[in-house]
């Protein structure tokens, strides 16, 4: 889903990027192309990264994973409804400190399937061993972030395991949780 222009650019303005959706190449341009953006425009302010997506390409997630990472202007990432499989580095990949999950927030620990591409099968091979690769480099830039040992993170990883607010933050994914603004009476 796109925002209207002209919300996305005040967003902008206000340094808030959203990642809503399958997180899959053209997200994480899309993504990647805002927080490089606002990074330039004042590199010592923090960006807010919104997040939920219900995951998808390992390779897109490292791709924004290594943007935020590397970014001159500290990002703050929350979760605003579901982030699962590829998406939780995302979530995690935040600076230290500054990355957050709304109360009703859901995690979903969960290998995203890999996909390969039609060809022969030499080069569904090499493909094959590529993904694996890649896996490999999502789980072991996830287990810096977290609590859990990479043994236990792996068995979370193929058990599917679905995290509150509060079990992400014990877990290490997120460093708090926002807390929800009380209902006024008029």
């Amino acid at each position: 889903m796109s925002l209207p222009p002209e919300l996305q650019s005040a967003l902008l303005g206000r340094r808030v990027v959203f990642l809503r959706g399958r997180l899959d190449e053209a997200t994480a341009n899309n993504v990647i192309a805002q927080l490089v953006l606002v990074a330039a425009t004042s590199a010592g302010q923090t960006i807010r990264l919104y997040i939920d997506s219900p995951g998808g390409s390992v390779g897109a997630a490292l791709s924004v994973y290594d943007v935020i990472q590397t970014s001159a202007a500290p990002v703050s990432t929350t979760c605003i409804g579901t982030c699962c499989g590829a998406s939780v580095l995302v979530l995690a990949g935040g600076k230290s400190g500054q990355r957050f999950a709304l109360p009703h927030a859901r995690i979903h620990l969960v290998q995203d399937s890999l996909e390969f591409p039609a060809g022969s099968a030499k080069e569904a091979t090499t493909q094959a061993v590529e993904a694996v690769r890649q896996q490999q480099r999502w789980q072991s830039a996830m287990a810096q972030h977290i609590t859990p040992s990479a043994a236990q993170l792996a068995r979370d990883l193929s058990s599917g395991r679905w995290l509150s607010a509060a079990e992400a933050r014990d877990y290490g994914l997120v460093d708090g949780i926002i807390p929800g603004v009380p209902a006024t009476r008029e």
